[in-house]
């Protein structure tokens, strides 16, 4: 009998464990993508062009530690907390994620990882809801050494960007076609 009723405690253990599992598991998925094609613009989900779509202005996560400011802190039980998000490339590809904004900037956080990569150092363009005219550089513009809308450089004018400042360790950037070019920077991966 005895040995019958530490079984049952054993099972109902085992239940709890799994059910808290559960629960953890699908908070973690919410708050960083679920990997499954569709995209509703959430923190670390796909995003930019079609079928994607922009991200969401803002995201609720739960706090913890692997969680972006201002949520990274521990506590039994809080309180979710709003994180604003913005659309980059990943540094090591050309994915495009949901990357929390940095609170005291209005630039992304480049220290969070979404998939174990960092953002990229140029922002993706976000389709807005009332479509407007796009600038693209123009053949007039693009190498007059002034950065206009569209171009992320101008000849020699990299507008204060590096190779370190894009994540692509050490070396020189270049600019090619009013574009960035990473073939001069020492990490592989940004070529």
């Amino acid at each position: 009998m005895a040995d019958t009723r530490r079984r049952i405690q054993e099972y109902r253990s085992l239940w709890l464990l799994l059910i808290v599992v559960a629960g953890v598991t699908a908070a973690v998925i919410s708050s960083c993508g679920g990997g499954g094609g569709s995209s509703n613009g959430g923190l670390c989900e796909e995003c930019g062009v079609s079928p994607d779509g922009p991200c969401q202005p803002s995201v609720e996560v739960v706090p913890g530690p692997d969680q972006p400011p201002p949520c990274n802190v521990e506590g039994s039980l809080p309180n979710p907390c709003s994180v604003e998000l913005i659309c980059r490339r990943k540094v090591d590809s050309a994915q495009q994620r949901c990357f929390p904004k940095d609170p005291n900037t209005a630039d992304v956080n480049f220290q969070f990882r979404c998939d174990g990569s960092r953002p990229g150092g140029t922002a993706v363009p976000q389709k807005t809801s009332t479509p407007g005219p796009t600038a693209t550089p123009s053949a007039s513009s693009c190498g007059d050494g002034i950065i206009d809308a569209g171009e992320e450089c101008d000849g020699i004018n990299l507008n204060g960007e590096s190779c370190q400042s894009q994540f692509c360790g050490s070396g020189d950037l270049l600019c090619l076609n009013c574009k960035f070019l990473f073939s001069q920077c020492s990490s592989l991966s940004c070529r």
